[in-house]
């Protein structure tokens, strides 16, 4: 069986009850390292929750479907951060599972996709979401910025979620995020004074929302990830009335 655990947002206290037991009754426990990060937790407080040893999986590892070698003839956990169902990564493991005969299940939690309704934007009114990835040398995508501006003229808000090489201990801040959204943006100027939503480490003590002109966030400091972006869409009143308090 290949179970899959949501740990919520921030530290192992967002574990809940089902994930913990579900995690004890389990042969093999491993920890996504790849699509999300409990910056709250570190892995041996998590292993005191759960009373179980936990191995780290990379990319690779969850990729590739080898985790699914050990859940054939073993009860195997995967602990993910948020919801496991959020990132499509767990989502074609959950199919290629099914397609071996390996029994799954899946225990929820608290997203990325529920915290934001802390800014007070409405969540019936997201459209697609995107990712703003790391530019390389010889890869620069702008596919979210398309996607930022279809949903613009529709009049929705989009979720950006910023990009992770937890390999080389890197996570996309927001200001990096608003420059890569600007410097596409250029001679287009279709997001020119364009408002934006940063949330910052959503679930957390130190959690915190800023909401102002691009232009004037580029350079704040928004301390530790993880960030995500946000660029609204036509807010109705309550939206605006709400948004008023975290402006920056």
């Amino acid at each position: 069986m290949l179970v899959l655990v949501g740990l919520g947002l921030w530290d192992e206290k967002d574990l809940n009850l089902k994930g913990i037991e579900e995690a004890k009754a389990c042969d093999i426990v491993y920890l996504d390292g790849y699509t999300s990060k409990l910056f709250g937790a570190h892995k041996e407080q998590l292993e005191k929750a759960i009373g179980k040893q936990i191995q780290v999986a990379d990319r690779t590892f969850i990729e590739s479907g080898e985790i699914l070698n050990y859940a054939v003839t073993n009860k195997v956990c995967l602990l993910v951060g948020g919801d496991p169902l959020i990132a499509t990564t767990h989502t074609d493991l959950l199919l290629r599972a099914r397609e071996k005969g390996i029994n799954t299940k899946i225990i929820h939690n608290t997203s990325i996709y529920s915290a934001i309704a802390d800014t007070g934007l409405q969540m019936y009114k997201f459209g697609k979401s995107a990712t703003v990835a790391f530019w390389q040398e010889n890869f620069k995508p702008t596919s979210f910025y398309d996607t930022i501006i279809e949903n613009k003229d529709r009049g929705l808000h989009t979720l950006l979620f910023l990009d992770i090489d937890a390999d080389q201990g890197k996570y996309m801040t927001a200001n990096e995020a608003i420059q890569l959204l600007s410097e596409i943006d250029g001679a287009k100027g279709l997001l020119r004074g364009a408002d934006v939503v940063v949330c910052c480490r959503m679930g957390s003590p130190s959690q915190l929302i800023k909401y102002g002109k691009m232009e004037a966030l580029k350079n704040f400091d928004f301390g530790l990830p993880l960030h995500i972006l946000i660029v609204p869409g036509r807010l109705h009143e309550m939206e605006e009335k709400f948004l008023a308090q975290f402006k920056a």
